[in-house]
């Protein structure tokens, strides 16, 4: 029976370093890992207009506001998770050429197919962390609204809010990066620094190579 995506992705959710990271290097595919990243941002536009529309009643928005809120996802949503999804493939199929070249150089035995596919599950990893920030700030808002918060210190309590919510999306990255570059070293067999050390290259080199092109376009057009 073929495997399915969720499966790979659950591990990932539950048990990251103990079940989801092993059974993704040894089980897991491009296609699945697609897959995942497919219905996350699926889930994710689908969650974004219900928050809008969700924050917008609770803040009393007028009904038209809420129509047009409506109008905007049916009308934007499918082109929006359409040229999304182009735009992640073409920039995730670079990075994994760079990656896996990067990557052997430093002793390490993958391919660009190998890291796609990490890439591929580390994309909806970033979406399902996203979906449970989002989640948390509709819950705080509506119980800050309900108790009056706003409205009795509105200046020190939005900076409180504020604040909090960094702090939770600073944990909330640190998490990500961990569990990313742990999924990512585990796959081409190298330790944590050393993919970090790669990854940090393979960053650098395409932002260098727009940075010459750049300024081979502005030398060109000066002369």
């Amino acid at each position: 029976m073929e495997r399915k995506w969720y499966l790979d992705f659950w591990a990932l959710i539950r048990e990251p370093f103990k079940r989801g990271i092993p059974e993704i290097v040894e089980f897991g595919t491009i296609q699945r890992g697609f897959a995942a990243t497919v219905a996350m941002v699926a889930i994710t536009l689908v969650f974004s207009a219900i928050t809008e529309l969700l924050l917008a009643y609770v803040f009393g928005a007028h009904i038209v506001k809420l129509g047009s809120v409506i109008g905007r996802f049916a009308g934007q949503g499918v082109m929006s998770l359409t040229l999304g999804l182009i735009g992640t493939f073409f920039v995730l199929a670079i990075y994994s050429v760079i990656f896996s070249q990067v990557a052997n150089k430093f002793g390490a035995h993958t391919n660009y197919e190998s890291v796609l596919k990490i890439c591929w599950y580390q994309s909806a990893y970033t979406q399902f962390l996203s979906i449970m920030i989002g989640l948390l700030e509709i819950m705080l808002t509506i119980i800050a609204k309900g108790l009056g918060f706003y409205e009795a210190s509105s200046t020190i309590g939005l900076t409180i809010f504020n604040y909090f919510f960094q702090l939770i999306n600073l944990g909330t990255f640190i998490w990500f990066w961990w569990v990313s570059l742990s999924l990512m070293a585990h796959q081409i067999e190298k330790n944590r620094l050393a993919t970090f050390v790669i990854t940090l290259i393979s960053a650098l080199i395409p932002v260098l190579a727009i940075g010459i092109l750049v300024g081979i376009f502005i030398l060109a057009a000066r002369m």
